[in-house]
């Protein structure tokens, strides 16, 4: 016969649902910090070979500057091609800044823009709250994950996921725990 105490948490469990059973926390926020983290892990994972790319629109520079001067005085087309790389690179280049720009302007104008979002984990999902909205998932509502160091990213769709920073966990422990359950129940490009 199990002891009382046994019989009451058995008896919470059933009354409270899957949510209740071995939870993990993490509350984070809803912030510029953690708006940037999110889009550089998403670039990194869904856009490898832009960021690669990125780097040799720097390259503009020096084969514009090369052109742009190597051309004779009658060869102004040249001139221009390569005075159009020269401003081209750059510009390229700071791209991703124009876009991360643009997401965190719209999501300031969000109303859940500075909100704490606590989170609560279990083996079969997980519950968020914030002031206003909560949400309950399984697992299986995901069809992607993303797992670094620093954060975890949970797809629904394809281009919208959820941000995990490892800070948010209570402990250390709590992270790797919630990653492996990641790891485990959602499958990576699913």
């Amino acid at each position: 016969m199990p002891h009382d105490e046994t019989r009451l948490v058995e008896r919470k469990e059933a009354r409270y649902g899957w949510w209740r059973m071995k939870l993990l926390r993490a509350t984070s926020k809803f912030d510029v910090p953690t708006l940037k983290l999110g889009s550089a892990l998403h670039m990194r994972y869904r856009h490898p070979v832009f960021l690669v790319i990125r780097y040799f629109y720097l390259l503009l520079v020096p084969i514009g500057i090369l052109i742009a001067f190597t051309a004779g005085a009658e060869n102004r087309l040249d001139r221009i091609l390569g005075l159009m790389m020269v401003v081209a690179g750059p510009v390229l280049f700071i791209r991703k800044y124009f876009w991360q720009y643009r997401l965190i302007r719209g999501a300031k104008s969000s109303p859940q823009a500075g909100q704490e979002v606590r989170w609560e984990f279990t083996e079969e999902g997980f519950q968020q709250h914030s002031e206003s909205h909560e949400s309950e998932f399984k697992w299986s509502d995901f069809s992607d994950r993303f797992l670094s160091p620093k954060a975890i990213l949970i797809y629904p769709e394809k281009d919208l996921y959820f941000i995990l920073p490892r800070e948010a966990f209570e402990s250390q422990d709590d992270f790797l725990k919630v990653t492996k359950w990641c790891e485990t129940k959602i499958a990576p490009g699913g």
